[in-house]
């Protein structure tokens, strides 16, 4: 059957859901004899208005906070974190001020609002004739929850909508040194870039389920790119900037566009999310769903060995595009038709879970996705009090390596190194350094270095 269907790419999805239910329930059965406890996963999940950024962080749908429901959150969780470098904000008025109008407004129509900022400036050692070795550029992301039906209630019906805005400050933007002024294929400041015009409706869906429910369902513009080989402790708004350390460019991944992405959790510690969005999707418009092709994926997660309850999971993806209609490069996507899995292997290292351990690695096949290979490990080390006593602070390091399929393009590798900690309250900084070995399209250079300073504020 296995070849059958790698020859006939009509049985791809009939094999890969087989191979997920089987894997689900295997994994089940071993759960519920290894373990005494969990009815459901609603029984142990605390309620949404008090849970930590750490727990619950990926429940149900799940992905990293360039999601905007976890983005929400972690706004939210931002906003009372008072401990820092310096103990009063120059911006303590605004930020009261914010809050208040966005308390007002939530009391009078059960709407959550945030508005969260990141800056990046960056510097290269190296860079090719005639182009820029530095820029600067903002990410802002305005996001509203608007709570409709069952309010409270483990399903809760919420409609989502996030306005996002990118500009430069009159240079090039990160993003575009990595590939512009270095030939790097996993480029230097993932989303650090201008958008023209400046800012988009990059999510507008409906949402039913929440982090009490067992399972939850999402339709309407979402992007898959927040939510498939994504992880929480990796994210281009305070750690890694690369594409391979923050995203997973091995899968197929369309651009924002319609869709539906559906999650149910059999306990505690197995979950199973699929997706299926259109293939030809933009984060400037609605896409083209009438085209008629589309991406496809399967997702099974599971805690492996969890040591504290705010333990991720780890995840294996099974997808399939069907390409875009005009051949042509679509985010994540290479164009072609095709398929691929990738892997993703979260392990915390420490009893209190603020040391974890992160392995990705991805495959695609028909030249489908921006990388035939990916691989990436990471050390990440949540409050080491590097600066005294201060908490909310992290470090760490990743080794990204990619095989692209763009002509020509040789292997590449990074190493990237972080440390981020809170300036002033609800000011988070971030310094890194990024060493990239063989820039895959420019053969005369070996070796350059990246310098990076963000700077990210809540409202």
């Amino acid at each position: 059957m296995i070849a059958s269907a790698l020859r006939n790419p009509a049985l791809f999805p009939v094999l890969l859901a087989c191979l997920l239910i089987g894997l689900t329930i295997s994994v089940v059965r071993a759960d519920e004899k290894g373990t005494e406890t969990e009815d459901s996963v609603s029984s142990s999940v605390e309620p949404e208005e008090s849970e930590s950024l750490e727990e619950n962080f990926d429940h149900v749908i799940g992905g990293n906070d360039q999601d905007p429901t976890i983005m929400l959150r972690h706004i939210e969780r931002r906003r009372t974190q008072r401990d820092a470098l310096f103990g009063t904000s120059p911006l303590k008025p605004l930020h009261d001020a914010t809050k208040k109008g966005e308390d007002e407004l939530y009391e009078a129509t059960h709407i959550r609002a945030g508005l969260s900022f990141h800056t990046l400036f960056q510097w290269l050692s190296e860079s090719l004739p005639g182009t820029d070795d530095w820029g600067t550029a903002t990410d802002a992301d305005l996001v509203f929850d608007w709570a409709l039906t069952k309010r409270g209630e483990p399903y809760q019906g919420s409609l989502y909508f996030h306005l996002e805005s990118r500009w430069n400050w009159g240079t090039t933007g990160p993003q575009s040194l990595g590939g512009g002024s270095l030939g790097m294929l996993q480029n230097t400041g993932n989303t650090y870039e201008k958008y023209v015009p400046v800012s988009l409706i990059r999510n507008l869906y409906y949402q039913i389920g929440s982090t009490k429910s067992k399972g939850a369902l999402r339709f309407g513009k979402v992007t898959i790119d927040s939510i498939l080989g994504v992880n929480r402790h990796l994210t281009p708004n305070t750690t890694c900037l690369s594409y391979t350390c923050t995203g997973a460019f091995a899968i197929g991944l369309p651009d924002s566009g319609l869709g539906v992405v559906g999650a149910w959790h059999f306990n505690d510690r197995v979950k199973l999310l699929g997706a299926v969005t259109d293939a030809n999707g933009s984060r400037y418009d609605w896409g083209d769903i009438g085209e008629g092709d589309f991406f496809y994926a399967l997702d099974l997660g599971v805690k492996i060995a969890p040591r504290t309850e705010k333990a991720g999971y780890s995840h294996l993806i099974v997808w399939h595009n069907d390409g875009t209609s005009d051949g042509k490069p679509n985010n994540g996507s290479n164009g072609p038709k095709g398929w691929g899995w990738f892997a993703l292997y979260e392990q915390e290292l420490s009893d209190d879970g603020n040391n974890v351990a992160i392995f990705k690695y991805g495959k695609s096949y028909n030249d489908s996705a921006f990388y035939e290979t990916q691989i990436t490990g990471a050390l990440i080390f949540h409050d080491p009090h590097f600066i005294g006593t201060i908490s909310n602070d992290a470090v760490g390091v990743s080794y990204n390596w990619i095989d692209a399929v763009t002509e020509g393009a040789r292997r590449e590798q990074n190493v990237e190194i972080f440390y981020r900690f809170p300036l002033f309250p609800s000011l988070d900084t971030t310094l890194s350094y990024m060493a990239v070995i063989n820039p895959s399209l420019d053969h005369s250079n070996d070796f350059a270095s990246v310098f990076s300073i963000r700077l990210v504020t809540v409202f």
